[in-house]
């Protein structure tokens, strides 16, 4: 009796689970589709797949997923569909699971957003796509299920029993039985090129998607200025400086506020001017999430490019200011989950420091480096940059992706690149005699070598 209770209800259950499944993929693969790059950049954040795979399955996946949403909404080859969705969810848990072990603090990108975090929810996001796992599993055992283009298929072809008259006949039997078997046989090939035609189309979509998002991935416009470009943000310092520090900031990057704060603003400007050292200033945006909806990521980062094309030294100022604290002693920099600060704001220390021309003014309202922001950012996340505040010091990472660099460490590093710079410099060569008919002798030069970046 039970097992009939289940039979019945079987394929009811089913559509439940189908849908919600259906419903699952369409929200993840909707939250990604419209920012390519960003996906893309969450991840390459898992440290895991090289550059063309992670550009393959930033540009590829949310589509496939889409794709899943559709089938299984139809209901239309849902065994395939729930093998496909199960493997993907083994693959999740796998790469969040590395990335746990790992040490790494990320945001899974799951359903849009994705890289660095100051806080992670790796054992949530496991047991959810465990729960997911457990629902695709079901589909696989039991895909048959009610309202779905596979019940309607089978339909097709089934053939009309035989009435208790007909069936009292042999013959009418006999014709009965090879019905059904020819039926079944027609049904196999049926399902069978229904399953090869759509696995086909949906890999077709697959790999135009990766070319169309590709495309759409592109940054153009202008990502060059003068005193700063995608690669090196903004070069400030004496270029023939010994000694390279490139620094991956996020003006709402909280962690980068106290860094500054713990003493680097003071130390980098000290060494700055006493040539010791360059500084290229990479100001990403990642965190607009974190301003309440208002991109105060992105519009700080655009407005101290703005600054740098006035001077590197009034972006200097400027990056200060942001990481600076006001009159009552409250930090510059909003809170993770609070409204940004607004244009005017940005302004006024656009102002304080010494940037007070129109085209300053033009530039932060209309966004006019949002180019340079973005390419910023793509750039620091092909260099496996994956969270902020990030160092090197001539290219050698300070601290390790699980951890973030103190100023102590920083200092320890940039001393030591100091100190190789100097032993670089190569010893007088003993002086070469050559004789002549003069008696007079000629002495080498001495070299001497410099150690650049």
């Amino acid at each position: 009796m039970e097992a009939r209770n289940w039979a019945a209800i079987r394929g009811w259950v089913g559509l439940v689970v189908r849908l919600a499944l259906a419903g699952i993929w369409a929200w993840a693969a909707v939250s990604k589709i419209g920012s390519p790059r960003t996906f893309v950049q969450a991840v390459r954040a898992y440290h895991a797949t090289p550059e063309w795979l992670a550009k393959a399955i930033g540009y590829g996946l949310p589509v496939l997923e889409l794709s899943l949403a559709l089938l299984l909404v139809a209901g239309l080859i849902v065994r395939y569909a729930a093998t496909v969705s199960a493997l993907l969810f083994l693959v999740f848990i796998i790469g969040i699971a590395q990335a746990s072990i790992r040490g790494i603090k990320i945001e899974c990108g799951c359903f849009g957003g994705g890289g660095d975090t100051t806080s992670t929810a790796y054992t949530l996001d496991i047991l959810r796509d465990v729960g997911l796992l457990v629902l695709a599993a079901y589909l696989i055992i039991w895909p048959m299920t009610k309202l779905s283009m596979d019940a309607a298929i089978i339909k097709t072809e089934m053939v009309p029993g035989l009435t208790s008259k007909q069936s009292r006949s042999e013959k009418n039997l006999r014709r009965y039985r090879a019905a059904m078997a020819a039926a079944e046989v027609e049904l196999k090939h049926k399902q069978r090129y229904v399953a090869i035609g759509t696995l086909v189309v949906v890999a077709l979509v697959a790999v135009i998607a990766i070319g169309v998002q590709g495309g759409r991935a592109k940054i153009t416009g202008t990502v060059d200025l003068a005193n700063a470009s995608a690669t090196t943000g903004v070069r400030v310092g004496n270029q023939a400086a010994p000694v390279k520090v490139d620094i991956y900031e996020d003006f709402q990057c909280p962690i980068c506020n106290e860094l500054e704060q713990s003493g680097l603003t003071k130390d980098f400007d000290a060494k700055i001017k006493a040539t010791n050292i360059k500084v290229n200033y990479h100001v990403e945006s990642f965190l607009d999430s974190a301003s309440n909806g208002n991109n105060y990521s992105s519009r700080a980062a655009n407005a101290g490019y703005c600054a740098s094309d006035i001077s590197p030294e009034v972006f200097l100022k400027f990056h200060d200011i942001v990481y600076g604290k006001d009159a009552s002693g409250a930090n510059n920099q909003p809170a993770e989950g609070s409204s940004g600060r607004p244009d005017s704001t940005l302004l006024a220390w656009g102002k304080q420091a010494g940037a007070t021309t129109s085209d300053f003014t033009n530039c932060v309202t209309s966004n006019s480096h949002a180019n340079l922001v973005q390419a910023v950012t793509e750039a620091a996340s092909k260099a496996g940059v994956t969270g902020t505040p990030t160092v090197f010091v001539n290219d050698k990472k300070i601290g390790s992706d699980s951890s973030v660099p103190t100023l102590a460490q920083i200092d320890a590093a940039i001393a030591s690149a100091l100190a190789s710079s100097k032993s670089t410099v190569a010893p007088s060569p003993t002086p070469s005699v050559t004789g002549s008919g003069s008696g007079s002798a000629s002495v080498a030069p001495s070299v001497t070598a410099s150690s650049g970046e």
